[in-house]
C-alpha cells in the first residue's frame, strides 16, 4: 500500500516538473529575439559593408521540426537598411546561443 502511494506521488511530481519546464511560443520567441537581431546585424554589417545599418523585425514564429528527431526553433524575418542598401534575412534560433541568419534577398546590395 505504501509503495503504491509513493509511486503515485513520484508520478505526480514528474508531471508537475514536466509542465513547469514548458514555455509558450511567445516566451520562446521573446527568449531568442535579441540574439536573432544581434546575429542578423552582424551578418548584415558584413553583407552590406555597413556597420551602421538599422534593423526591423518583420515577423516571427516558432517552426516545427521537419522530422521526429528535429527541434523546434524560432524563426524571424528581419529587414536591414543602411548605407543606401537593404536586405531581408531569415534567422533561426534553437536558443540564444545558436542563431543563424540567412540572406533572403535577391541581392544584399539592393537600393531602397
Amino acid at each position: 500500500m505504501r509503495a503504491m502511494q509513493t509511486i503515485k506521488l513520484l508520478g505526480g511530481l514528474l508531471v508537475l516538473g514536466g509542465l513547469a519546464g514548458c514555455q509558450s511560443n511567445q516566451q520562446f520567441l521573446e527568449q531568442n529575439q535579441a540574439a536573432a537581431m544581434k546575429t542578423t546585424m552582424a551578418r548584415a554589417a558584413f553583407d552590406l559593408n555597413c556597420p551602421d545599418a538599422q534593423s526591423t523585425l518583420i515577423s516571427s514564429k516558432v517552426s516545427q521540426p521537419l522530422s521526429a528527431w528535429g527541434y523546434e526553433r524560432t524563426e524571424y524575418t528581419i529587414g536591414v537598411r543602411g548605407c543606401g542598401k537593404q536586405a531581408v534575412y531569415i534567422t533561426w534560433c534553437l536558443n540564444p546561443d545558436t542563431c543563424n541568419a540567412i540572406n533572403d534577398s535577391n541581392s544584399a546590395l539592393t537600393n531602397p
